[in-house]
């Protein structure tokens, strides 16, 4: 099997790179340093993941399905549906991408609006911004880490005691938050988490060949509060 990662720099496709450090699969890995269009740039999405075996090629696109497919594949980093946890790895497997990014993405979304602004009327931008954030995305996203934060007090990992691919897809919209969320630092077992993830050799290695800038995240995600 062999397989070709097209990586953007600071992107969700970092948790597919990540993945395939863990998995210790080879790879060639393509990466861009922004999203362009340019011939040698990925057909749909980033992450794409080009699979090539017995001579047929697959292109296959989203981090959850991406995971899934090499997962099964390696039959590594999932629980057995006999497993205690193995319902706090479904739902989590589908909640970081599913429920908890989509919010993420909203204050993106309205922070860019407001930085596209004509200053005379960026006021307005701001306002909506500033509102729709008190009324709705931080309350959500406040309950959503009161929701992960009670579960990461009394489970190692996602899946209790397992390390899976679940942890692997929470990472990035969970290290968001640090910036994005005023009062992230309330949540002392996500913090402890966040540096058990940092402690991993395969996510060291995935940082440095992913090119990795924590300074750009940071300004790229502290605009939203």
């Amino acid at each position: 099997m062999e397989l070709k990662l097209h990586h953007l720099i600071n992107s969700r496709s970092q948790r597919i790179l990540w993945l395939l450090e863990e998995l210790r699969l080879d790879y060639e890995l393509i990466i861009h340093p922004q999203k362009v269009l340019n011939a040698d740039a990925p057909p749909h999405k980033f992450p794409t993941l080009l699979l090539q075996q017995s001579g047929h090629e697959q292109t296959l696109t989203e981090s959850s399905a991406i995971a899934a497919y090499l997962c099964q594949q390696k039959q590594a980093l999932i629980l057995n549906s006999s497993a205690h946890h193995y319902w706090d790895f479904c739902f989590y497997t589908h909640f970081s991408d599913g429920s908890f990014m989509p919010n993420l993405a909203l204050k993106q979304i309205f922070s860019q609006i407001v930085c596209q602004t004509p200053w005379p009327v960026r006021f307005v931008s701001l306002a909506f911004k500033a509102t729709f954030n008190k009324a709705y995305l931080n309350p959500e996203i406040k309950t959503q880490l009161a929701l992960l934060n009670n579960h990461l007090t009394k489970n190692t990992w996602l899946a209790g005691d397992q390390f899976s691919y679940a942890d692997i897809l929470l990472w990035f919209p969970l290290h968001a938050c640090t910036y994005a969320y005023p009062d992230f630092q309330a949540y002392n077992a996500l913090e402890r988490y966040l540096r058990q993830i940092k402690s991993r050799p395969a996510f060291q290695a995935a940082l440095l060949k992913g090119q990795w800038s924590a300074d750009e995240f940071q300004r790229y995600w502290e605009i939203t509060q």
